[in-house]
């Protein structure tokens, strides 16, 4: 019969998309790609399963059971691989010392009044930003008085990263202020001392993005120079971490969740909005079109287990900046 004969191609071609779907989550599962259409697809792999709500009328359909089987599969998939965080119980009560911290890459934000402003209302008493030399600190001296340990380009700091904190800086690491250009494997990091024989080490970095434009195919995805750069940046973590004192790491990593390179952020450190964070926690908007809205997240607050996350919350109001803010509360053992 037509009718059946309609319904048998319609079954078929709804079946589709959720068998490429299933199979694109094993692939990427069993052999972690890095780059190339593959590797694009991990970055962006919780929203290809967006396009799955327009078969939902179908399954409503008599003897498309098979859909609904498969409908079914894909959402169990994306719990398990793309679940957000859903810290809802209480903070843990801690007798440790309390330190609140804000990580910010400011690119984009062509008017460092906006950055001025709110920095003037302490949103912590930490603060670690990026793609900004910061030479607009300089002569703002209601942000001396609440920020009066800084380190910045030319005074301590590479260019491209600023640390400002209200805790005393008892180290820091030297950097050659002669560098005037950003590197993308600097480190900088300071050593605070927020109570009498209570330190931490703030430290924050910014690798380069995937590049995305030196192939010719479509979905071009090279993360290899980005890879390295994180691999040279966690060498000089690990030797902070190595003086076994809580170490807080900060920063835009350019690397989503997903991907492999992910592993190497948390192989000594914990993502501290996984334990403490509510949602879906996005920091960048990647294009125009979702400007207002975060969509992956690639800012990070990671920590040492001898730090306890209390509380990491994501402020994406907006500021002149592609990121958000991000900032957490932590208990200093």
């Amino acid at each position: 019969m037509p009718g059946t004969r309609f319904l048998r191609v319609l079954l078929f071609l709804s079946l589709l998309y959720p068998a490429l779907l299933l199979v694109l989550n094993m692939l990427n599962l069993l052999l972690h790609p890095q780059a190339g259409a593959l590797g694009m697809s991990e970055v962006f792999a919780p929203f290809l399963f967006l396009p799955l709500a327009l078969l939902i009328p179908l399954l409503f359909v008599r003897g498309f059971g098979l859909l609904r089987v498969a409908f079914v599969c894909c959402l169990v998939v994306w719990a398990l691989r793309f679940m957000p965080p859903l810290n809802f119980a209480p903070p843990p009560e801690t007798a440790a010392v309390e330190l609140d911290l804000m990580t910010w890459n400011m690119y984009v934000n062509n008017d460092p009044q906006n950055a001025i402003d709110y920095l003037q209302q302490k949103p912590a008493p930490v603060v670690v930003l990026q793609e900004t030399s910061g030479e607009w600190l300089a002569d703002d001296d209601t942000l001396k008085k609440i920020y009066p340990y800084q380190l910045r380009y030319m005074q301590g700091a590479p260019a491209g990263l600023v640390l400002l904190s209200s805790y005393p800086i008892v180290n820091y690491n030297q950097w050659d202020s002669r560098k005037s250009e950003w590197d993308p494997n600097a480190v900088l990091w300071a050593e605070l001392e927020l109570a009498p024989g209570k330190t931490v080490i703030v430290a924050t970095a910014h690798p380069n993005n995937p590049d995305l434009a030196s192939c010719k195919w479509p979905f071009c995805f090279e993360p290899g120079d980005r890879n390295q750069q994180i691999s040279n940046i966690f060498s000089q973590v690990d030797q902070l971490i190595a003086q076994k004192k809580p170490l807080i790491l900060a920063g835009d990593f350019n690397t989503t969740q997903w991907e492999p390179a992910y592993k190497h952020l948390t192989a000594n450190l914990q993502d501290t909005y996984l334990k403490a964070g509510l949602g879906w926690g996005a920091t960048w908007r990647p294009f125009e079109l979702v400007s207002k809205f975060p969509v992956l997240r690639i800012d990070y607050i990671l920590a040492t287990p001898d730090v306890v996350p209390l509380k990491v919350d994501v402020d994406c109001a907006n500021r002149g900046s592609d990121h958000c803010v991000v900032t957490g509360q932590y208990g200093i053992e």
